[in-house]
């Protein structure tokens, strides 16, 4: 499968929400090593990877509509509203982009973005050793980074999700 960046056009090919340049360019900017020692077809996994993430996880998240239904991928959008302005319908934002470099720097180290869950640990003691697992612990890793710079373009206004919400009454 080619790498194909979307570029704002609804590509029905596209798989990747930043490009190889916009990560060295991003990763440059913050003095993260180890990307920089990647194969151009490493970083375009990674990248892939990382959008995948992205879709399984915010897809039915996102403010607004997909611009068609034959576009491969959640984003661009039209009628998603922003600390009141209105995000141009043809675009991938840029925290979209920023949150997919991050997630593919993760990927680079971690092969299992999405791991699959299985019942929750209780309780473990192997000789002196004991763990034990909040019933109501999240399973898996919570990428709360890529949360919190994803929070204004998802419905949830106060953390993705990692959202609560505060009742007061009067």
């Amino acid at each position: 499968m080619a790498f194909v960046v979307e570029t704002g056009a609804g590509l029905a090919n596209a798989n990747s929400f930043a490009s190889v340049a916009a990560a060295d360019a991003y990763v440059a900017d913050r003095g993260i090593t180890g990307w920089s020692t990647l194969t151009t077809t490493a970083k375009e996994q990674a990248l892939i990877r990382a959008t995948d993430f992205l879709e399984a996880t915010y897809r039915s998240a996102w403010k607004g509509f997909r611009n068609t239904e034959a576009q491969a991928l959640a984003w661009p959008r039209y009628d998603v509203w922003v600390e009141m302005f209105l995000v141009d319908s043809d675009t991938v934002p840029s925290a979209v982009v920023r949150a997919t470099i991050e997630m593919a720097l993760k990927a680079t180290t971690n092969t299992d973005l999405i791991p699959d869950t299985g019942r929750t640990i209780t309780r473990e003691k192997v000789d002196v050793i004991e763990i034990e697992y909040s019933e109501f612990g999240p399973r898996g890793t919570q990428f709360t980074e890529i949360a919190r710079i994803l929070s204004p373009y998802t419905n949830s206004s106060s953390g993705g999700a990692f959202a609560s919400v505060t009742v007061i009454r009067t």
